[in-house]
């Protein structure tokens, strides 16, 4: 999908604070290195995997109204991201990987299940940035692509809150 129509549905659907994310990550990415395209790459598929995890959340059926809506805020942030990684690296003359990150789902009967998962997953996802954004050589591709890492963590946040084991991170760590 080429920038305009990817700016136009991420615009359209969730609003002009990601339109404008997508505008700058992908401003950035055209200017970008081979590996700094590589390294925006590798948070493709988790991306991919982290929207199938919520769409499974919600096929369940064991949310309650209240945990579906954060699931469903959660999975939109995650669109945005996918939206402004795919761009970037088309735009840094990459192709966006097609595939789905693996993820190890544990057997979900219950909302505590669903709940527990997520933030499994939610974790991943800020662990994998984490190791990302060293990689990046454009230092403001690299604050960009950090700001991601920020909205996994407060996913994180708010599911270990769900659970009652707030703080997602004890120690003040990223795992």
């Amino acid at each position: 999908m080429e920038h305009s129509r990817a700016r136009f549905l991420v615009a359209s659907s969730l609003g002009v604070s990601a339109a404008l994310l997508l505008d700058r990550v992908v401003a950035r990415a055209a200017t970008a290195s081979p590996s700094d395209v590589t390294a925006l790459n590798a948070a493709v598929e988790l991306e991919r995997a982290a929207i199938k995890a919520y769409e499974d959340a919600e096929a369940s059926k064991l949310l309650s109204a209240k945990v579906l809506a954060a699931a469903n805020l959660f999975k939109s942030d995650h669109a945005v991201h996918l939206a402004a990684l795919e761009a970037a690296v088309r735009a840094g003359g990459g192709t966006p990987s097609t595939g789905i990150a693996k993820l190890a789902y544990p057997t979900l009967a219950s909302e505590h299940d669903v709940v527990a998962f997520a933030l499994k997953t939610e974790e991943l996802a800020a662990s994998t940035y984490l190791s990302v954004v060293p990689e990046l050589n454009d230092r403001e591709l690299a604050g960009l692509i950090a700001s991601i890492l920020g909205v996994e963590t407060v996913h994180a946040g708010v599911l270990a809150e769900v659970l009652g084991t707030f703080p997602p991170y004890p120690g003040g760590l990223v795992k």
